[in-house]
């Protein structure tokens, strides 16, 4: 019995799921795990790397079973501008503060797609600082700070 691909994009994403999560685990696997109640540095990478892993195994077998589209021409512009947005808020969160970070990833990442809604996504992305300030800053405490420094 031969099983024949049904859907090439839900392989190929199902494949850059496991991927990322085998990459996830090899880098987190020299970190201390601890329990579920005192939890240490490489508790939440794990839990997260391993839901990856088994959302990307469903994803294969669902590419098995579904039909879908084959992969057409693949569009440089999410390749490389989701990246960049991430990499940005990585370097700039400091500088530029949590609201103006958030607000760039955002934006630079919903450039990625060529139907973009100027209008939602600038809801989308006040919305979105709004809630990762009162999360990361009001919530959990952590010393991040909220505007640019002058």
């Amino acid at each position: 019995m031969r099983s024949r691909i049904r859907s090439q994009q839900d392989l190929v994403a199902g494949l850059l799921f496991l991927g990322v999560a085998a990459a996830g685990l090899w880098i987190s696997s020299g970190y201390p795990l601890g329990t579920a109640v005192r939890m240490s540095s490489g508790y939440f990478p794990r839990i997260l790397c391993i839901a990856l892993a088994v959302l990307g195994v469903c994803i294969i077998a669902q590419s098995l079973v579904v039909d879908g589209r084959p992969i057409g021409r693949i569009s440089l512009r999410p390749i490389l501008l989701i990246p960049f947005s991430v990499l940005l808020f990585a370097l700039s969160v400091n500088t530029l503060g949590l609201v103006v970070a958030s607000l760039l990833v955002v934006v630079i990442g919903g450039l990625a797609s060529a139907r973009t809604r100027w209008l939602e996504l600038i809801i989308a992305a006040v919305v979105l600082s709004a809630v990762a300030v009162m999360i990361f800053v009001k919530g959990i405490g952590l010393l991040i700070p909220i505007w640019p420094e002058l």
